[in-house]
C-alpha cells in the first residue's frame, strides 16, 4: 500500500481545526482513484508518450489558448501556499483538483491522441503536449507537501531541480529535454483495500523449551512419592579404570553402611574436589550391574539436553545443615 495514498486522503479532510478523521475505505478507493489517477497522474501518461516517441523528447512552443491556462496555474500557486500555511489542507487540495479539472478540460479539447493521426499537426501536437507537461509541473509542485515522493519523482522524470513556492518558474521553456515517462502511481484496487483490513495471523508464542528439552509428562503425588530422595554425603570419590566418564562414589546414606554409585560426571569433577560434600540421590533404584561394577542407586546433577551448545555437568549441592538420610520432600 503506497503511504501517500493515505497522506492525500487524510489532507483532503484536514482543515485547521483538531478534528477526528474517519476512514472509509471507499471514499478513499474514490479520492486515489479519482484524484490522483484520473485528474492528475493522467496528464502526465497522456502527454510524455508523444514528446517522446513523437518530438524528440523536448517541450515546444505554447501557444495563446496554452498560455492562458498555464496562467490560470501560475496564479493559483499562491493562494495554495497561503492556504497550506493555515493548515487548511482539505481547501488547497480542492482548488488544486479544480486547476486539474480546467487541464483536463483542455486535453479533452485538443484530444492530443487524434491530433497525432492527422497529417500536418506535430506543430499543434507539440504545442498542446507541452502545455500538457507544463501544467503537470505546477500541480506537482501544488501537491508537493502533501506528495513528497511522489513529487520527487515528478522532478526526476521532469529534469528539474527540486521544485518550491519561492522560486516557481513561469515555464521551462521550449527546447527543455525531459526523461521518459515512468509509471508514477498506480490505482487503488479493492484486491489491495481487502489485503488491508485483512486480520493479522495470529501471534503464536512458543514456549521456551527449560533446559533444552521439554517438560516430562505430569505425574501423581502418588507417583513422586515412590522416589525416595536423600541426602548423602561423598566419603570417598576415585576415578574408574577403564573409563573416562565415570567416578566412583562411595556415599553415607545415614544407613550405617556405605553404597556405591558409578556417575558419569569426570569430565567435569576432580575426586578431591568432592570428597566431603553433600548431595542428592536416588535412594530406591535398583542396583544396576555395570561393567565395573553394582551401582546402587543415583546421584542427581544438572545438565543442558544440547550437551554441544551448553556444555557442563552440575551436581546438585544441598543448602547447608542437611545431614546425610534426610528425606527430601
Amino acid at each position: 500500500m503506497n503511504p501517500e495514498w493515505l497522506r492525500y486522503y487524510i489532507a483532503a479532510k484536514l482543515n485547521g481545526r483538531n478534528e477526528d478523521v474517519d476512514f472509509n475505505p471507499e471514499d478513499f478507493m474514490a479520492r486515489v482513484n479519482s484524484d490522483l489517477v484520473g485528474k492528475y497522474i493522467n496528464i502526465a501518461s497522456r502527454a510524455a508518450g508523444f514528446i517522446a516517441k513523437r518530438l524528440g523528447g523536448k517541450l515546444g512552443v505554447v501557444s495563446a489558448d496554452g498560455e492562458a491556462l498555464l496562467k490560470q496555474l501560475h496564479e493559483g500557486v499562491a493562494p495554495v501556499a497561503k492556504l497550506y500555511d493555515e493548515r487548511d489542507f482539505a481547501k488547497a487540495l480542492r482548488e488544486i483538483m479544480l486547476l486539474a479539472d480546467r487541464v483536463n478540460e483542455y486535453v479533452d479539447q485538443n484530444k492530443p491522441w487524434e491530433l497525432a493521426k492527422q497529417e500536418g499537426m506535430d506543430a499543434r501536437l507539440h504545442d498542446v503536449c507541452t502545455t500538457c507537461i507544463e501544467a503537470f509541473r505546477l500541480l506537482s509542485l501544488m501537491l508537493k507537501p502533501v506528495l513528497p515522493s511522489l513529487a520527487s519523482n515528478v522532478e526526476k522524470f521532469l529534469n528539474i531541480d527540486a521544485m518550491n513556492f519561492t522560486d516557481v518558474k513561469a515555464s521551462l521553456g521550449a527546447g527543455h529535454a525531459i526523461n521518459d515517462y515512468k509509471h508514477l502511481m498506480q490505482r487503488v484496487d479493492v484486491a489491495m483495500l481487502d489485503a488491508l483490513f485483512e486480520a493479522p495471523e495470529p501471534i503464536v508464542e512458543v514456549t521456551p523449551l527449560p533446559g533444552g528439552e521439554a517438560i516430562a509428562p505430569t505425574i501423581s503425588i502418588d507417583d513422586f512419592a515412590k522416589i525416595d530422595l536423600r541426602i548423602a554425603q561423598i566419603v570417598q570419590c576415585e576415578a574408574v579404570e577403564g573409563s573416562t566418564k565415570l567416578l566412583r562414589l562411595t556415599l553415607d546414606v545415614g544407613e550405617g553402611q556405605h553404597r556405591n554409585v558409578f556417575s558419569g560426571i569426570a569430565s567435569v569433577y576432580k575426586p578431591e574436589d568432592l570428597v566431603g560434600k553433600l548431595t542428592v540421590m536416588v535412594a530406591n533404584l535398583a542396583p544396576r550391574k555395570m561393567k565395573f561394577g553394582v551401582s546402587e542407586g543415583m546421584v542427581l546433577a544438572a545438565s543442558h539436553a544440547d550437551e554441544k551448545a551448553e556444555p557442563g555437568i552440575y551436581v546438585l549441592h544441598p543448602w547447608p545443615g542437611a545431614k546425610p538420610g534426610m528425606r527430601i520432600h
